[in-house]
């Protein structure tokens, strides 16, 4: 039997023993409606929520998992803030899978100083109650209830008969330690929210989600451009096999150096697809978040992407998995970790070696990445280590973009395994170290160190981008043959402290951070005329480009300081923050000197507000800013050389969260206003450049995850955006569609247990996109396209190994389409094959 995660109350009676069987019934006859309809089966298990919290309501506060109740010396991560105590032990009876009888006027007015660290049930427990006069008394059913101690043991005086005042021993967390998982394992319930740490989704004024390793390994996910198309607010705009990880979050674009790794920016591969085999999460924050991670390096501000790396377990581990994608694209994958020092210690190894040809016709791509994680548990510091290699050839091709500008309509989408470059090849190579770390200064008082180092370097064909287009499919080709040379340098350090202040518990954050980050290029172009249905030859450059001189010295500086204050039992949550950001660029030429230079910097608030009314449901709403770095004005306007402050992206957004059951919801509703700089000619005979343009994109996000019934899960959602341009050029454009903007997203996947089998699962994805314009005039729109994704997998003891096999088709109907963006568009990948077998070993 699987029991609903909590119920909680604020009475002092105890809750009467017929509920658990009226679950146990109401449980067979949720299983027994879902066999004859889902969607019966669905409405039958939110009708049988609603009774269950009903009847809890009068009664006694209780927290409660799924799974039996751990043993006193089972120890597990826990990170509970500082707050009203009866919501302090809600969260942890819920996170220990404990069922805790409380007397609601025990509780009334209490306060808790949180929990963070490694702890066993009994010393979660009095670490909670310290203080408070309150001791938890297990019970004979494995369950437990609070109990008033005798005065004499308050004051610290044991009397016969009484329990003795226990000094607490604890074990405290790793570096990061990451929210519980969801039921059904494909996401987590909640996710890193930068400077404020790892937030439960019911917690957060946002909207995010974070998924799991599980979730990768079952959708044989190769990168991070696979996981999130799982996201009804995440859009691809490159390739699938390209060179680039193009992503749109709320409309607005997130390329590959804005993705980050343990929350540095800088970490990633800045042109090739991030692997994701070292990847526990992948944490998806919609939505502007200066304040929360400081600005991305490009300024990103529709949204941020996080991989949180993987860390060593408790149990060791020997992993094996051998996969095959279309067309004969074989990969290798070994995941090996153990613990030592009783645990104090963990290592963790991932390497994976790729090899073969891909769907695109005649390419071949080649790779090896690996990963070593290194941590320390200790009593009052954790400590961690993470060395990854990023190695990626292809070769013999590539996929390409096609700028339509100036035809009357968008052409027929050639077929998706074109390649429009044969013998265009490409090398990239990623060395990143991370080191983080915290140390417990008091019970309440952490504070923690990161600092990461990369390394990047590119060399081979860039962009393939068809210009100057007719309506046959001819235009012209144009490449570059280009070296690239990165190395990035990010620290950050801060305090998080919780306190009570009254009525009201903090939960402070103070953070400070530094960025350098030197980019060296050269190239040489190249043009010819192709035709995108029929692709003539390679590109002949003329030379191998010299020493990659020019690029840019890009310096970020930041001090943010963030408070969230909870009121009125913890029932009301109050976030207020302030980010000082300064952004200074250097700017070198082809030889090397310096040609510009800019420095200027902003400051970006938050204020972040969260209302739970009852357990299982939260309504929040946020004021946030993005930054983006502002430009430096041309030599042909009267205000040359002129730095324009930062571009100031500001997002309102409001919305609820409530869950059902094992079934979680997330409605929002959003604004988010884009400045962009616009040309004045009122100085004539010289124009001006201001920043006095705007983009401005409202939507509505659906957001879904869980199980619906028994053995059946669900994942993804709808996406509404009306994108507009709301300043343009002489007014030309206002009120036409942004270009790149998708109007109508649905990404909606599923999963089936077949209880007919078991260890087999079914699983199939619909994804939709709808038209979207590619300029700003509004004369070009790329045509709305469906895909549909299915497969399988079968867990089951070979030899007494546990093994899983995985099938996976995309775009199983093959439909040929554009994926678009703005002013480009390329073509999305046909239909694919994955095939892996996963061994323990």
């Amino acid at each position: 039997m699987t029991e609903p995660r909590r119920h909680t109350s604020t009475a002092a009676a105890t809750l009467p023993a017929a509920i658990p069987s009226l679950q146990e019934a109401a449980n067979t006859r949720r299983h027994q409606a879902f066999a004859l309809c889902p969607l019966a089966a669905l409405l039958h298990v939110m009708l049988v929520s609603g009774v269950l919290v009903a009847a809890a309501q009068p009664q006694t506060a209780w927290a409660q998992a799924g799974g039996a109740a751990q043993t006193a010396s089972n120890h597990r991560s826990y990170s509970i803030p500082a707050g009203a105590l009866s919501s302090a032990l809600a969260r942890f009876g819920a996170d220990a899978g404990i069922t805790l009888a409380v007397d609601a006027e025990l509780v009334q007015g209490k306060s808790s100083l949180g929990l963070n660290g490694r702890y066993s049930i009994q010393q979660g427990l009095q670490a909670l109650l310290q203080g408070t006069g309150l001791a938890a008394v297990p019970q004979a059913n494995g369950s437990y209830a609070l109990r008033q101690l005798p005065a004499p043991t308050q004051a610290g005086t044991a009397t016969p008969g009484t329990l003795p005042e226990v000094v607490i021993m604890a074990v405290p967390s790793r570096p990061g330690d990451l929210q519980p998982v969801h039921v059904g394992r494909q996401v987590a319930r909640g996710g890193s929210l930068g400077m404020l740490g790892n937030v439960d989704i019911m917690e957060t004024p946002f909207n995010q989600t974070s998924y799991t390793a599980e979730l990768i390994e079952n959708q044989q996910a190769k990168t991070i451009g696979d996981v999130v198309q799982n996201d009804p607010s995440v859009r691809l705009s490159s390739p699938a096999s390209g060179y680039y990880q193009f992503l749109q979050i709320r409309g607005y674009q997130l390329i590959g150096s804005d993705i980050s790794i343990n929350g540095l920016y800088g970490m990633a591969p800045t042109f090739s697809e991030t692997p994701v085999e070292f990847v526990e999460r992948v944490e998806v924050l919609k939505g502007p978040n200066a304040l929360l991670n400081g600005i991305s390096p490009n300024g990103a501000v529709g949204g941020s992407v996080n991989m949180q790396t993987k860390r060593a377990g408790d149990d060791p581990l020997n992993r094996l998995t051998l996969g095959l994608d279309s067309d004969s694209l074989w990969k290798g994958h070994i995941d090996l970790a153990r613990r030592f020092a009783d645990g104090q210690w963990g290592l963790r190894f991932n390497g994976s070696y790729t090899d073969g040809e891909t769907y695109i016709d005649e390419q071949k791509k080649q790779g090896h990445n690996f990963s070593l994680a290194l941590d320390y548990r200790g009593d009052r510091a954790r400590l961690a280590l993470d060395v990854m290699r990023m190695d990626q050839k292809s070769k013999n091709g590539a996929p390409f973009f096609a700028n339509m500008t100036g035809l009357d309509d968008v052409l027929s989408p050639p077929d998706g395994s074109t390649n429009i470059q044969p013998g265009a090849n490409a090398h990239h190579e990623t060395q990143t170290v991370i080191f983080s770390g915290e140390v417990d200064l008091a019970r309440n008082l952490t504070a923690y160190a990161k600092l990461g180092y990369r390394e990047y370097d590119y060399d081979g064909v860039l962009a393939h981008t068809v210009y100057n287009m007719t309506p046959d499919g001819s235009g012209s080709l144009t490449g570059y043959m280009w070296r690239q040379e990165e190395q990035t340098t990010v620290a950050e350090t801060g305090v998080n402290a919780n306190f009570v202040t009254g009525p009201i518990s903090h939960t402070l954050a103070a953070s400070v951070s530094h960025t350098d980050w030197e980019t060296r290029s050269a190239f040489n172009s190249a043009s010819l005329t192709t035709n995108i249905y029929n692709p003539s030859q390679s590109l002949a450059y003329s030379a191998a480009p010299g020493a990659p001189l020019s690029g840019s010295d890009k310096t970020l500086r930041s001090l943010a300081l963030a408070d969230t204050l909870r009121f009125a039992d913890d029932r009301l949550l109050l976030t207020l923050g302030v980010r000082r950001q300064s952004v200074k660029v250097d700017t070198l030429g082809a030889t090397g000197a310096l040609t510009s230079s800019y420095n200027k910097h902003a400051w970006t608030p938050m204020v972040g507000v969260v209302f739970k009314p009852h357990d299982g449901l939260s309504i929040y709403g946020n004021y946030i800013e993005g930054l983006t770095q502002g430009a430096t004005v041309g030599a042909s306007y009267l205000n040359a050389g002129e730095v324009l402050a930062p571009y100031k992206t500001e997002q309102l957004e409001v919305g609820v969260k409530f869950e059902l059951g094992h079934f979680t919801n997330t409605l929002s509703a959003f604004q988010i206003k884009k400045p962009s700089t616009l040309v004045d000619y009122s100085t004539f005979p010289t124009p001006s450049l201001l920043l006095n343009g705007e983009q401005r994109n409202r939507g509505v996000e659906w957001s879904i995850f869980g199980e619906v019934a028994q053995g059946v899960r669900v994942l993804g959602g709808a996406t509404y955006i009306q994108g507009r341009l709301t300043r343009t050029q002489d007014g030309l454009q206002d009120g036409n569609d942004a270009p790149g903007v998708t109007p109508f997203a649905v990404n909606l996947g599923g999963e089936w247990d077949l209880p007919a089998i078991p260890g087999l699962t079914a699983s199939a994805r619909l994804i939709h996109t709808s038209s979207q314009y590619l300029n700003d005039g509004n004369t070009l729109k790329v045509p709305d396209w469906q895909r549909v994704d299915i497969g399988a997998r079968y867990a089951a003891r070979i030899a007494g190994k546990p093994v899983v096999l995985r099938a996976g088709i995309d775009n199983l109907f093959d439909k040929t389409y554009w994926v678009g963006g703005s002013s480009i568009a390329t073509v999305g990948a046909p239909r694919t094959f994955r095939l892996s077998a996963m061994v323990d070993f």
